[in-house]
């Protein structure tokens, strides 16, 4: 939505078509944008096991597997349909599952298409993609991409909606009565909410409470347990559940002292455009390892403070936010590490390499024209 909002500030006559998956939850939020929203079928590649021979024959894996491919070729025919309907200029792809299909149809039938990849190891959209692309935008400096041909990099930064860094601290403390003289912690596991997390941090609530207060995004599938816990719970009134935070979010954000995360890149991007410290717990069955590679570049810089799972306890959690909470030489250092690794105009820089493309491509479109024109005129006399 960040390149989208670019594009429209620069030029307010593109049309904009967004793609993304039937049943997502793009397909609210897009529409209210005024932004014209199609979707199509799309599946995951489903890496769940450590083990490469454990991904091929897990039979809930292979049922899995079996079942979205099926999506994703229904997926390139519905994005076939697309392209030819709506006969873009320039297509630029987010990376994920919903990418892919859109990209292969871009090849098929020859239009270019740009691909950003946000994290530390691409993604394996992408990584099928890279091949073809006319650029390829980095959230991460390009000595991270060894690998990938840097005439065609860009190191962009990751771009985030610039709605995010309007959050107000009065209005938070009113929208969420919380009291301004207790810390606050943010518990945010992504869209669908993170349920280790979740449960972690359910186990010391009390302990919790006595101490602090909480904003806890749980995603949809835990909020109805959680919501049941924390009416048993002492000071209930300084926990504030949330199954999921759209407007809101950007309030949360300003009045947290410390952010309980996983390592998604896109969460790490507006922590670090807010100077926010963050307790990160990446996703262990992420594909690659590519949360816990994003967390391990943030912390090689002291920006976050990070936790595996597979190492956690509910105490062992508490223990180590309260005492960060209880840092602020700590806190105010990683504040400051983290800030570092914003780049303020990464959708600006996306945005121009798109249009200037265009341009390019209608200059040179141009001038076939015209000299198709002047061959024709000589041929007549």
């Amino acid at each position: 939505m960040a390149v989208v909002s670019e594009l429209k500030n620069k030029d307010q006559s593109s049309e904009i078509v967004f793609i993304g998956s039937r049943g997502g939850i793009e397909g609210k939020l897009i529409p209210e944008k005024g932004i014209k929203n199609l979707t199509i079928s799309s599946g995951k590649f489903r890496r769940y096991h450590r083990s490469k021979i454990l991904n091929v024959i897990d039979p809930m894996t292979i049922f899995k597997n079996t079942v979205d491919f099926k999506r994703f070729v229904f997926g390139i025919f519905d994005s076939l349909k697309i392209l030819k309907e709506e006969d873009p200029d320039v297509v630029f792809l987010k990376g994920g599952h919903v990418s892919l299909p859109v990209g292969i149809a871009c090849r098929i039938k020859g239009y270019p298409y740009f691909i950003h990849e946000s994290d530390v190891i691409p993604g394996l959209a992408n990584k099928i993609l890279l091949k073809k692309a006319k650029k390829i935008f980095v959230s991460h400096p390009l000595d991270n991409f060894p690998d990938i041909d840097k005439d065609r990099m860009v190191y962009s930064g990751n771009p985030i909606r610039k709605d995010i860094l309007e959050g107000d601290r009065k209005r938070a403390y009113e929208i969420f009565e919380l009291k301004k003289d207790l810390k606050t912690i943010l518990v945010l596991g992504g869209s669908q909410g993170a349920h280790a997390i979740n449960e972690l941090v359910a186990e010391k609530l009390d302990s919790y409470l006595q101490k602090y207060q909480i904003i806890h995004i749980s995603g949809d599938w835990d909020y109805d347990w959680l919501e049941y816990k924390s009416k048993k719970t002492s000071n209930k009134d300084r926990y504030k559940l949330a199954g999921f935070l759209t407007g809101e979010l950007k309030d949360a954000y300003q009045i947290a002292d410390l952010v309980i995360t996983r390592a998604s890149n896109s969460v790490l991007t507006e922590i670090a455009a807010l100077k926010k410290p963050a307790l990160v717990i990446p996703l262990e069955s992420s594909a690659n390892d590519h949360q816990l590679a994003n967390a391990k570049a943030y912390s090689r810089q002291g920006a976050v403070y990070v936790m595996l799972q597979s190492h956690l306890s509910p105490d062992k959690l508490f223990k180590q936010v309260d005492s960060l909470l209880n840092d602020p030489e700590e806190l105010s250092f990683m504040s400051e590490k983290m800030h570092k690794f914003y780049k303020e105009d990464a959708a600006e820089i996306i945005a121009n390499q798109l249009i200037s493309f265009y341009k390019e491509t209608q200059r040179v479109e141009k001038e076939r024209e015209n000299e198709e024109r002047e061959r024709k005129t000589k041929k007549n006399r």
